[in-house]
């Protein structure tokens, strides 16, 4: 996992990135926290969150569009320097009145986002090698899930010490830093070939971009492959998104554990998370992607299951891990499927529809969690979770069985991926 950083391209996404989602984890912490010290409504923090997921769902695909047309490198180092512009805004909110600025940098920051990650997602198949990419992508979760570990402490730690201000100060620095990065990448000569693309713009041109989002659409609803990650995705999500809202209950309710045991649980799945990105590279090498996808899928939707039925701690954790560990294995499979399968000039929106798929599914889980969580038990909830999560290793097992990615040891000993042989249905 770790030798695909001697691609010296590469290795500057990767600490851009790296960078960037510490600096995101310490403001992910705090802003709530503010919101609610200024207010003391847990309304106006839900609110936050709400209109963070909406431009998610609206313009995921269609950022794809563009992405697709514009250079992907200067896309994320202008994506990088607006977004650490416009969180400098949040330092002029210091009374409810300008909370309604919070929001609107909130959406900003999430449209600028949508042009963003399938740039990068895209972007990663032209730095390194094709029979890399599982390494490269492996080492992106492996990066996330670190991340997500060490950034809320050092965000609530900073908050406590320098409130609001030196948390949006570091944040915007380190999409400062991230661009740098990004802007030091020298992209090779069959990245450049593949980026001779017409220009469009913002302002016009309106009638193309729908073109060429049809496109798009025209290419994953005939690719059986993409269809199929999407299927097995967008189901598991939703699953995802109805946990999302019950780690608390879980805690108060089932294990009937107080705060503590919250923080134990979210660091369970960080650490699943990191030790799933260490071994999907291996997992890869001896199994197909549709078992991989399957077993992770039936591991994890068990797990979901037991955890509720079985309400003791030190079990609870281990299933959490154990969660953590397949959920990416299972992303890290399908990222690299849609980034070997899809044709180069048509992954910006491939990934915008994946991303947008992601937002709507875990949106679904959330409102349903939501609506039904005062009328149907905690454990009845994560049980439904854990169904949806099995269904989707049955769509997986339909879906993916032709797909193929061929694994080989490089001199290094590398756990390396090549192209993905997708079956495609006209």
């Amino acid at each position: 996992m770790f030798a695909v950083l001697k691609k010296r391209n590469y290795a500057l996404l990767w600490v851009g990135q790296i960078v960037s989602l510490s600096g995101d984890w310490l403001l992910m912490l705090a802003l709530p926290f503010y919101i609610y010290q200024m207010t003391g409504s847990v309304l106006q923090t839900g609110v936050m969150y709400m209109v963070e997921m909406l431009p998610r769902i609206i313009l995921g695909s269609v950022a794809g569009v563009f992405v697709d047309r514009w250079d992907r490198r200067w896309t994320m180092v202008v994506s990088d320097l607006a977004r650490a512009l416009v969180l400098l805004m949040i330092l002029l909110v210091h009374t409810q009145d300008l909370l309604w600025l919070i929001y609107a940098v909130t959406v900003l920051q999430t449209i600028i986002s949508q042009f963003f990650t399938p740039a990068s997602m895209a972007l990663i198949p032209t730095l390194v090698e094709e029979k890399e990419l599982v390494g490269a992508n492996s080492l992106s979760s492996f990066s996330e899930a670190l991340t997500r570990l060490i950034g809320p402490p050092l965000g609530g730690m900073l908050f406590a010490w320098l409130s609001i201000t030196g948390v949006v100060i570091a944040d915007s620095a380190s999409f400062a830093l991230s661009a740098l990065m990004i802007l030091f990448i020298t992209l090779p000569a069959r990245a450049l070939g593949s980026q001779v693309r017409e220009r469009i713009t913002l302002g016009g041109a309106f009638k193309q971009v729908v073109s060429d989002w049809r496109d798009g659409m025209r290419i994953i609803r005939r690719d059986r492959i993409v269809i199929g990650i999407l299927a097995t995705v967008g189901i598991m999500m939703v699953g995802q998104g109805i946990i999302n809202v019950l780690l608390v209950p879980l805690s108060e309710n089932v294990l009937h554990r107080g705060s503590v045991t919250l923080g134990w649980i979210i660091t369970a799945q960080g650490i699943g998370s990191l030790l799933g990105a260490m071994l999907v590279g291996q997992a890869s090498k001896i199994v197909r992607p549709v078992v991989l996808a399957v077993v992770a899928l039936v591991a994890a939707g068990s797990a979901i299951i037991f955890i509720v039925h079985y309400p003791d701690l030190r079990l609870a954790l281990l299933m959490i891990g154990i969660v953590g560990v397949f959920i990416v294995g299972l992303f890290v499979t399908t990222q690299t499927l849609l980034q070997t399968s899809v044709e180069d000039g048509y992954r910006g929106r491939v990934f915008g529809a994946y991303e947008t798929l992601l937002s709507i599914a875990t949106f679904a889980g959330l409102i349903a969690s939501t609506l039904l969580g005062d009328h149907v038990s905690t454990i009845s909830l994560f049980d439904i979770a854990g169904i949806l999560t099995l269904l989707a290793a049955l769509a997986a097992a339909i879906t993916l069985r032709n797909a193929r990615l061929k694994v080989g040891d490089s001199d290094k000993g590398a756990v390396e991926t090549g192209q993905a042989v997708a079956e495609v249905s006209h």
